[in-house]
């Protein structure tokens, strides 16, 4: 799941810087009605119902325990829990039941049956002992918990040793069947977000989730987004101008509808006794095994096809796909352009299978289900049958082929981590006669496999398959929109001038997509382009006019423009399309404060304060507008607050550091500054600041430790090389300090500050 987060902005002073189903077992048109006064038939096998799973309270055998482990200060639980029937969705499955009794028990038992679940619907296979549901962050050093309290609720906790306060939000849903991973999913603010730990099935270990790797990773605030949701349950509605916000109840895992349509009418034709005769097609319901194979394989596509971005077409949304329609009238996926290497991901089954000689020799007629019966588990037997349905034991000319229990797979699929999800063992679905090149081992490459280089170029894996009747004159915008995510969610900036002359030429004559500006928008600001950002967030604006995001990052690039009013305007026109937006409301209030409104300013924080009491960045803002005031005691109290609701955060410690500075308290700055660095060594405003305490009490070697290390973190930042370059040459280390000013030059041509300072180091020495 790719990280979006709006974010409310700091306003701490600057520190200048730079599948189909397979034929169905039951006829339809044989099914049973049902007797007068008979209840519904339920499968044998299958989850608890969500309603009695709000109620079971904690598992049998399952330590319970409490928020704040080891944690000196209050926790802050920073979900909401809306009302339990806004957590019990329907059942698609129950009206399939009672004709397709045994397809409902075995769907049951499958990973799309168990996608999306409430905790206690299943039993745990989580390990949930105080001593295995504890994770140290490996950069960060923050301790994550997981834990079941007293009435059933599952809860992931943030700490930080040696820092007063926790941080929870509450496991709403598990994501995720448990064949590989579970993780879990919990409602902040009105949107869903995944939670930063995993349990990963395979090791029986919990771990970080799959990008929270770094120090920079979202902690409680990744959104989980409509086209990630769209692989995990059915589609549920989205609210728009929300990045993750959703009607609720969410729709638990997937059903029979994603793959046959909405069943309630046929459902209810078929219980009436109505119905085609035996062997007709039956207009009243989707049966994928009638499609041609192209088809039947864009049913699984929907998720099995993942590529490497995704783009809707125009007009189309995440949460209504119609599967009558091909995929390819839906979406773009797009796949890396050339050969594909040993490398893969857990959900490019249907990219790698295309790959493999077996399909490419089958004219088109393997597909998914010729391997893979969606509606029960597969087994080594079922699996062994599909291969012989086409070869033969003598083709395969080792011995072990003729037991009559022997599995192909392991020997023609390679099995073995993925790109994106760690801890898991995934098997590679390019079929081949020995995976990894001749001369590897049956399952095994002997040697690591070898990738191709890197490539930039994308292609739409679905293009061949769109329908002409469409056109295709939108074709570089989605192209372009893919290249824009890949930079901004995977970080890979080689796609940003690709993206950028793409959307560009494109938008030209396309001039209709809003998203598409958005992103345009995003990348001029990238390159420093404000007022060509302004003119696309413009144009967003007025073709998505109640869009609180987008007006939101609108305003934000106004205010970095100096257009305090412009950005102030917008921002109101995002509460008005939004009024519960608390980022919105608190760039509102730094927008005050910048105008010195400060009335106005502490109104606006007092709403994002009662929208989300206990979000840090709020006090965090509202302490650093009182520092700037000279309300020192205020300021004090609401920066002191911040740091107790948010024990990783460096910046209300900064703040605190900077609050005793501007009262000239040096001894004072020294402790929160060192444990603003202490918690984040590459925080360059805290090294800055630090430095300059230092350097005041001259200790001269500790500033120029400080700036040294601010320009390791922030390298193309010219102020750090300016400060770092005084500090060498107050401790006559003059050719160090021509190196370093000579380093800024190069980053910021003709800077004044930095060419003085040289011209007079230059002057003194003779150079």
């Amino acid at each position: 799941m790719a990280p979006a987060s709006a974010a409310e902005s700091p306003s701490a002073p600057a520190v200048a810087s730079a599948s189909p189903a397979a034929p169905a077992s039951v006829s339809a048109s044989s099914a049973p009605t049902r007797a007068a006064g008979a209840g519904p038939r339920r499968p044998e096998v299958g989850p608890l119902p969500a309603a009695d799973a709000l109620r079971a309270g904690p598992p049998p055998g399952i330590p319970t325990g409490a928020p704040v482990s080891g944690a000196a200060g209050p926790t802050y639980t920073l979900s909401t829990r809306p009302p339990d029937a806004l957590l019990v969705a329907p059942n698609p499955v129950e009206a399939c039941v009672e004709c397709h009794p045994d397809e409902a028990d075995h769907y049951a038992q499958t990973g799309m049956g168990r996608a999306l679940f409430l905790p206690n619907q299943y039993p745990p296979i989580e390990d949930f002992r105080p001593e295995k549901a504890r994770v140290v962050h490996p950069v960060t050093g923050a301790v994550y918990r997981a834990y079941i309290d007293a009435e059933g609720r599952w809860w992931q906790e943030e700490t930080m040793p040696g820092r007063p306060g926790a941080r929870r939000v509450e496991a709403l849903w598990v994501i995720g069947s448990g064949n590989h991973t579970r993780s879990y999913m919990g409602l902040v603010e009105g949107e869903v977000v995944e939670l930063p730990l995993t349990f990963y099935a395979r090791r029986k270990i919990w771990d970080m989730s799959p990008g929270y790797e770094g120090r920079g990773h979202f902690r409680f605030g990744r959104t989980v987004k409509p086209e990630c949701l769209f692989c995990h349950n059915d589609l549920t509605p989205v609210i728009d101008g929300t990045l993750a916000g959703y009607r609720l109840p969410l729709a638990l895992s997937i059903s029979c509808d994603r793959c046959h349509g909405d069943g309630r009418a046929h459902a209810a034709l078929r219980l009436d006794g109505k119905g085609p005769p035996a062997g007709q097609a039956d207009p009243s319901i989707l049966n994928p095994g009638r499609f041609p194979p192209a088809r039947q394989l864009e049913v699984c596509e929907q998720c099995h096809l993942q590529g490497d971005a995704r783009q809707l077409l125009a007009g189309r949304r995440w949460d209504a796909y119609d599967l009558t329609q091909p995929l390819a009238d839906h979406l773009s996926i797009f796949v890396p352009a050339g050969p594909r290497g040993e490398a893969f991901s857990i959900a490019s089954h249907g990219d790698r299978m295309l790959q493999s000689p077996c399909w490419q020799k089958s004219d088109g007629r393997l597909t998914c289900t010729t391997c893979h019966n969606p509606h029960k588990p597969a087994t080594p037997a079922s699996l062994r049958a599909a291969c012989l349905s086409c070869h033969t034991v003598a083709q395969c000319g080792d011995a072990h082929a003729k037991a009559p229990d022997a599995e192909c797979w392991p020997c023609h699929m390679r099995k073995g981590g993925t790109t994106d999800i760690p801890h898991v063992t995934f098997t590679d679905h390019w079929i081949r006669r020995t995976p990894g090149g001749e001369g590897a081992s049956k399952s095994r490459p002997k040697t690591p496999p070898k990738t191709p280089p890197k490539t930039t170029d994308l292609v739409d894996a679905l293009a061949a398959k769109r329908s002409a009747s469409l056109g295709d004159r939108q074709a570089a915008v989605r192209l372009g929109l893919a290249h824009h995510d890949i930079w901004r969610f995977q970080g890979d900036a080689a796609h940003l001038p690709l993206a950028s002359e793409l959307l560009e030429g494109a938008l030209v004559t396309v001039r209709d997509r809003p998203d598409a500006w958005h992103a345009l928008a995003r990348i001029r600001e990238a390159q420093g382009h404000r007022e060509g950002a302004a003119e696309a967030y413009a144009t967003a604006v007025r073709l998505d006019p109640k869009n609180a995001v987008l007006r939101q990052d609108q305003a934000q690039n106004l205010e970095a423009m100096g257009d305090l009013q412009g950005a102030e305007a917008t921002l109101r026109a995002s509460i008005a399309a939004r009024p519960d937006y608390r980022v919105a409301w608190g760039n509102l209030a730094n927008t005050l404060v910048r105008q010195q409104r400060m009335t106005e300013a502490m109104a606006a924080f007092d709403e994002a304060e009662r929208l989300a009491p206990a979000e840090a960045i709020t006090p965090q803002n509202r302490g650093f507008a009182l520092l700037s005031a000279r309300q020192f005691p205020a300021a004090e109290a609401a920066l002191s607050e911040a740091a107790r609701r948010d024990p990783l955060s460096p910046q209300p410690l900064f703040g605190l550091g900077m609050l005793a500075a501007s009262q000239s308290k040096l001894a004072d700055a020294r402790a929160p500054l060192d444990a603003a660095v202490t918690l984040d060594p590459t925080f360059g405003p805290a090294r800055f600041l630090r430095g300059q305490v230092r350097a005041a009490s001259r200790d001269l070697a500790g500033a120029g430790e400080d700036f040294l290390a601010w320009v390791a973190a922030e390298p193309r930042n010219p102020t750090a090389r300016l400060e770092l370059a005084k500090v060498q040459a107050a401790l006559g280390q003059t050719k160090a300090a021509l190196a370093t000013l000579d380093a800024g030059l190069a980053i910021a041509p003709g800077d004044p500050t930095l060419g003085a300072l040289r011209r007079q180091l230059a002057l003194a020495n003779g150079r």
